[in-house]
């Protein structure tokens, strides 16, 4: 499955069959976090639990939100920008795998008990747990729940291009022809789940770069390198040639804080 179309196929599922993950799935998906490393810099790590003890399924308390998820990815990493914009794009590269082995997978910060969570695993000094995902087998038909949930947040809208991308100024919005070659990794990028679908990334294009942004929020950090996932992946299939590279001179502007930028190579 090509990058574009995992990206294309992930939906926040939040209802569940209730039927474990086989060990076929949970060897593939370990094997895949064993393999992967945080970018920027940044520790982070992954690990995949079930949410059971003995023989009997315990509820790693979600507040009714997830149903019927007995696995749950967790995202282990420490706190600052960098760190988390580093943790949420290893993260998301998890999601996007689970994609392709047809899991299903949801984001989730803000909607959980740590603590039943926290029991789960160990720490290390300076570590903490930042988000968890149910990862497992998709129920047929939503739950209303689910489907209020979807309208809630509205999970399937999305910012138009020209409010999220532009060109030399923030004054005025890039459009997909002026974008060029980048137009699709910017449009993988502005598929990207956030939290509360608040979609807080900006990416401004000038001096032949990309130079990326964000509003400053609750897992806005997260949602920032999920953004960069995104179109750094894209950018590999489409075989542009870039990197990121966090420039001194780049500023921030009363709106958005600036993160890094992509050098068109």
């Amino acid at each position: 499955m090509s990058i574009t179309k995992q990206i294309k196929e992930r939906k926040s599922v939040r209802s569940y069959t209730g039927e474990p993950l086989s060990e076929e799935h949970v060897n593939s998906i370990n094997k895949y976090i064993g393999q992967l490393n945080a970018p920027f810099g940044t520790k982070a790590r992954i690990q995949l639990i079930r949410a059971k003890t003995g023989d009997q399924p315990i509820k790693l308390g979600t507040y009714g939100v997830i149903s019927g998820a007995t696995d749950f990815l967790l995202l282990i990493g420490e706190k600052g920008l960098m760190p988390e914009v580093g943790a949420g794009y290893m993260f998301e590269q998890v999601v996007l795998y689970c994609t392709q082995l047809e899991l299903g997978t949801c984001w989730l910060g803000g909607t959980l008990k740590r603590n039943d969570f926290l029991k789960q695993i160990q720490l290390s000094e300076g570590e903490e747990l930042i988000v968890i995902s149910p990862v497992g087998y998709k129920r047929e038909k939503r739950t209303l729940l689910e489907s209020i949930m979807r309208a809630g947040a509205g999970s399937d809208k999305r910012k138009p291009f020209g409010s999220l991308f532009f060109n030399n100024t923030f004054e005025i919005p890039l459009t997909e022809t002026d974008a060029g070659n980048y137009k699709t990794p910017l449009e993988m990028l502005r598929l990207a789940p956030s939290a509360s679908n608040k979609q807080p990334w900006r990416v401004m294009m000038k001096d032949n770069a990309f130079h990326f942004y964000y509003h400053v929020g609750r897992f806005s950090a997260n949602d920032m390198g999920i953004a960069l996932c995104h179109f750094e992946l894209t950018c590999n299939e489409l075989h542009l040639k870039g990197h990121f590279e966090r420039i001194p001179e780049v500023s921030s502007s009363n709106d958005v804080e600036y993160v890094t930028s992509w050098i068109i190579e």
